[in-house]
């Protein structure tokens, strides 16, 4: 089924383009000096359009009420499924919509050529853009929820319009051409110079609506490196471009190497005219015909999911680290990238207009700026992985650490040691000691890179692999008590002066708060927390200045949740009523006590900002347990900090 729904949108796209790229031509560029037999030939090229966008539609909706309900072509046909989808389905409903618009526009086909005037073609223009926008409710840009997703269907609604003036013109722009070169008139020339001039303002319209709207799409489906060369999605769109960017070099030689030699002062006869006229349709041939190749492209894209929705697998052996780089580099290295794409824009069209000694200078340019950024970003290569940009499959959560550290103790402690300092009992055999896993060297490396090793082993050959003993939801759930143990032990370096450096991140959790239960990651939405960790009871004096700074410091968005780790509950009866006591279950005791040290003197506070990265810490050993007033400024200080960074499709990272 999949593959006949790709056929029918691989065939609705191209005539659905063609049909507003007629109506297109006939406002912007063939002008009221086309004639007679030229207008013959776009109706004639507007009724195919029509009548195939009409069954290829037709077949699109069968197949995709065929989908919806799990049955066969037959019963979908017999059963009325097709009437449910049209009248009870979004998708159906613009499809309705498309049908009528359809209907119009053949009733314009039918008007006499003696009665169309300047109103019929901007009419049909209307009702053809119409029925090609409305195709934008049937693509990625109409699932992307609230604000963002408005802006993803209206860049998806024109660039669908944009390919429609400009991929839809190129065969009536080749009609025209051929059309003057049949003529006899000795002012054909100069008209097909007109007409080419209007068609290439029209054409650069498009492509910079279609450049502007491809980069919001692609931002929105496949808006990273990985997602680009690491899924199918990505691979096709790259695909895309590459097709794209090759139509745009021939545009460019249209209009900067041949329509030049269509001057006025030559003769309808040049052979260098009749030679540009051909060789100008053969280019506009080609260039549709890649046009309708990238349309393929969009058919087979629009039943995939997104490269953003997809895991990443990594085709190459280093990957680019920017973060390694000091700030100077990363400015030059912006600064070349910048450079070697002007250099590479210029050298493209240089070599369309036949300018060679500019070609070669701009991309010697280019060269020299491959070769410098090449040595600027040395430093920030890192080996890579098929797995290193995976998103962990468990969410960094308490209830995973726990489960974790089951396993890691079973499968990991006999060389990394029960401490993860790499002094297991099996280490001292080893030809390679295994890595401290407490170090901060753990978080230079990305969760993929740590799942690609948990699973298939190091290279030394020393470390094995898991693969075929620990399932993959197992696999990260040992990676995430690994970071957090080693975020555990980093945060001590943390102090009580706010900090903006990079900071480790405590997990999510729930707790209860008298009757009602929550999350650490939705009060984090609100602002900071200050998560008080108690190993014994605490004082009551301690109690009550934590009790009264939760009333005080609630209006400023700072939620205190007081925590006493040295019950089974997480709460001990006398204080679990107490505000900000919150009670929390072992599992969620035993990963909170990773944040503490064992020299802390009973207490350790530690100020969260909203991505819940620890931003200062105080314990009591050290006597500065924070008052009020501090927590106050501290607040004001922590809540700049943004969120935990949710991208535009709307997946956190």
């Amino acid at each position: 089924m999949e593959n006949f729904l790709i056929a029918a949108r691989a065939v609705h796209y191209p005539s659905t383009i063609s049909l507003a790229g007629v109506f297109a031509f006939l406002c912007f560029v063939a002008g009221p000096e086309a004639s007679s037999r030229l207008c013959r030939q776009l109706s004639l090229v507007a009724w195919v359009s029509l009548a195939v966008a009409l069954l290829s539609g037709a077949a699109w909706l069968l197949f995709v009420s065929a989908q919806m309900s799990g049955q066969t072509i037959g019963n979908t046909l017999t059963q009325g499924v097709v009437a449910t989808v049209l009248t009870r389905t979004r998708f159906g409903q613009v499809w309705t919509l498309r049908f009528v618009l359809a209907v119009i526009l053949a009733a314009l086909l039918l008007m006499p050529q003696g009665w169309r005037g300047r109103w019929w073609r901007w009419g049909g223009l209307a009702f053809a853009a119409g029925t090609l926008a409305l195709l934008a409710w049937a693509g990625h840009g109409a699932a992307t929820p609230g604000r963002p997703g408005d802006l993803h269907l209206a860049a998806d609604m024109l660039h669908l319009l944009a390919a429609g003036a400009w991929v839809g013109s190129l065969i009536p722009l080749a009609l025209l051409l051929a059309d003057h070169r049949r003529n006899g008139d000795p002012v054909s020339p100069a008209r097909a110079r007109r007409g080419l001039v209007r068609f290439s303002v029209l054409a650069a319209i498009s492509v910079g609506v279609l450049l502007a709207g491809g980069l919001v799409n692609t931002w929105f489906l496949a808006g990273t490196v990985p997602a680009l060369i690491g899924t199918e999605y990505g691979r096709l769109l790259l695909c895309k471009i590459a097709i794209f960017l090759t139509m745009v070099t021939f545009g460019a030689v249209n209009l900067l190497r041949m329509t030049p030699r269509l001057t006025p002062a030559a003769g309808h006869r040049d052979p260098l005219v009749q030679a540009a006229l051909d060789h100008l349709r053969r280019n506009a041939l080609v260039e549709a015909g890649l046009g309708f190749g990238v349309l393929g492209i969009v058919a087979i894209l629009g039943i995939l999911p997104p490269g953003l929705h997809t895991e990443p697998g990594w085709p190459l052996p280093f990957r680019l680290e920017p973060a390694a780089l000091d700030p100077s580099l990363r400015v030059a290295l912006a600064v070349l990238t910048a450079l070697a794409s002007i250099f590479l824009v210029v050298g493209v069209a240089t070599a369309a207009a036949g300018r060679y000694r500019a070609m070669t200078a701009a991309w010697g340019g280019f060269a020299i700026c491959a070769a410098l950024g090449a040595l600027v970003a040395r430093p920030a290569i890192e080996p890579a992985y098929p797995t290193s940009f995976y998103a962990p499959a468990e969410p960094y959560a308490a209830a995973s650490i726990e489960h974790g550290a089951r396993l890691y103790a079973g499968n990991c402690a006999l060389c990394h040691g029960a401490g993860g300092k790499g002094d297991g009992p099996a280490a001292a055999a080893l030809t390679v000691r295994p890595a401290d896993l407490t170090e901060p060297h753990l978080f230079a490396h990305t969760e993929g890179d740590l799942f690609w090793w948990v699973s298939h082993g190091k290279a030394d050959g020393v470390m094995p692999g898991f693969e075929s003993v620990m399932a993959p939801a197992d696999r990260w759930n040992v990676i995430n008590f690994i970071r957090a143990r080693a975020a555990g032990i980093l945060s001590r370096g943390v102090g009580p002066a706010v900090s903006a450096a990079a900071a480790p991140a405590v997990p999510d959790f729930a707790f209860q708060n008298g009757d009602r239960q929550q999350t650490l990651s939705r009060i984090l939405q609100d602002g900071p927390a200050l998560v008080a960790l108690f190993s014994r009871p605490p004082a009551s004096g301690r109690v009550a200045q934590l009790a009264a700074a939760q009333k005080r410091l609630q209006a400023t968005g700072l939620n205190i949740l007081a925590i006493d780790l040295g019950s089974a509950s997480g709460a001990p009866a006398e204080t679990a009523a107490s505000p900000p006591f919150v009670e929390v279950a072992a599992d969620v005791a035993a990963a909170l006590a990773l944040f503490r040290a064992p020299d802390d003197g009973g207490e350790t506070d530690l100020m969260l900002d909203r991505a819940a990265n620890v931003r200062a810490r105080w314990t009591a050993a050290a006597g500065g347990l924070p008052d009020a007033a501090t927590l106050l400024a501290d607040t004001a200080r922590v809540a700049q900090f943004p969120a935990a960074p949710q991208n535009h499709a709307g997946h956190i990272h």
